[in-house]
């Protein structure tokens, strides 16, 4: 707690009856000094600190890696206030007196981590973190598996976050989302002159590792000729670029994520067996969103928060998320999110700008005519992926243009057009033949 004013004075006394060790402090200057000392997870501060305005306040705050989630407090504050403060940087702002009631609602809503980091309110994903934060401070290998959307590279930074590589690089590449002929080069370099096109050296991603973590997802696609290389790497922790013999000694923490079975894929003869037991030393898996509820209400908040509106859930809003399905998890949360954002136009979030199918469509439909809606979900897929396509070529292939058409991340891009390589699709292709033909009608005229 930052300063004074806003704060009920038998607040301070009833903290020793929660789980949760309290700093107070009564200025700017000190709360700074606490906070580069010590790892912090919510402040919560007065509007009338005696050394700093609130916004030059949150602006210090803001320069923290990672940032502590940050709720102002003033007992009269106006609409403008929260608004100046949510975009400067607050994850929240409270009107009116801070009680034990409201604190204890606050915590509970960033219950272990910073908002840059793993949501966990669940039993599950408590218990998930407790074993991330111990394998953390050791090098061990470790292998994520989930399904798609559910934090797998979240908890891969979690785990470099607590480990004693934290300042150093963590590098993610997702093998999904490069081309099998560029895989290896993106991953071990090459040297002038290895290759067609190679006119200068360029490292790997294991050399620009070095040091750090190396997070490497989607590890199930790695095409059956690249894993006896990687295999090799992870077995003496050396790499040598393409067109070198010189070899480089590797001191680097290796993560893997996969939304697949990789036991099933050793059994099918399409993952090598001493590769998968090299990645598999300490397994962790990220359950599905509908397996953890109550996570799904502080990621909507979380991700609410994260967009700088001040905005809220209406309460039947709320029930229409906990009663979702969550197919696509937490990436399928935080679109409904934005899409809500998009469609609201008051303070209040309702249940029709989620867009989410009425209460009992999924199970009823999927209940009455499992082959109907196994039919339909095709369907829609297809759509969708021929919208993501489209898109894909008018740009030209270009992803990031892409993405911002589709009002999607990049990295949701990636994983979709991996979805659809996987169906036999040679999207490379598509782009390629799109070009020749733009080149041909431009001839023409």
């Amino acid at each position: 707690m930052v300063g004074e004013t806003g704060f009920d004075s038998p607040v301070s006394q009833q903290l020793t009856t929660l789980p949760f060790t309290l700093e107070k402090v009564v200025d700017c200057l000190s709360a700074m000094q606490v906070i580069q000392q010590k790892k912090i997870d919510l402040i919560i501060a007065s509007d009338q600190l005696p050394d700093a305005t609130t916004l030059e306040f949150i602006q210090q705050v803001g320069r923290q890696n990672p940032m502590p989630a940050l709720v102002i407090a003033s007992p009269d504050a106006c609409v403008e206030d929260a608004v100046a403060a949510i975009h400067a940087g607050a994850s929240d702002f409270i009107a009116g007196n801070i009680t034990l009631k409201r604190l204890t609602t606050l915590l509970e809503q960033q219950p272990v981590e910073t908002p840059e980091g793993p949501i966990a309110a669940s039993d599950a994903s408590r218990s998930l973190l407790a074993m991330a934060r111990q394998v953390a401070s050791t090098d061990t290998t470790v292998l994520i598996t989930g399904n798609s959307g559910t934090g797998k590279e979240v908890l891969a930074h979690f785990i470099h976050q607590h480990s004693p590589r934290k300042a150093q690089t963590f590098i993610a590449i997702n093998c999904a989302a490069i081309p099998e002929n560029l895989l290896e080069a993106e991953l071990f370099g090459y040297v002038k002159g290895a290759f067609t096109g190679a006119y200068t050296s360029r490292p790997g991603k294991f050399e620009l590792a070095n040091e750090g973590t190396l997070f490497l997802d989607e590890i199930g696609e790695i095409a059956g000729s690249l894993q006896a290389k990687l295999l090799r790497v992870l077995q003496e922790r050396e790499v040598e670029r393409i067109g070198s013999h010189q070899s480089i000694r590797l001191n680097i923490r290796i993560i893997a994520a996969t939304n697949q079975d990789l036991a099933r894929q050793v059994n099918e003869g399409t993952f090598r067996e001493d590769l998968f037991y090299r990645l598999n030393v300490f397994p962790l898996h990220c359950m599905p969103l509908r397996e953890r509820r109550e996570d799904i209400l502080p990621l909507a908040r979380h991700f609410l928060a994260r967009t700088g509106r001040c905005l809220q859930f209406s309460p039947s809003a709320e029930q229409a998320l906990l009663n979702h399905d969550w197919p696509g998890n937490a990436r399928e949360l935080e679109n409904v999110v934005q899409r809500a954002l998009v469609l609201t136009t008051g303070n209040t979030i309702q249940p029709e700008a989620l867009m989410l199918p009425a209460n009992g469509t999924q199970s009823t439909t999927t209940t009455s005519s499992p082959i109907r809606s196994n039919k339909l979900h095709k369907r829609n897929r297809t759509l969708e992926q021929e919208h993501i396509i489209d898109t894909l070529l008018q740009h030209k292939g270009h992803r990031t243009r892409t993405a911002e058409t589709l009002g999607i991340t990049t990295r949701t891009l990636r994983n979709k057009l991996a979805d659809i390589r996987r169906q036999g699709i040679d999207i490379e292709a598509l782009i390629a033949q799109s070009k020749t033909s733009d080149e041909h009608r431009y001839q023409g005229e």
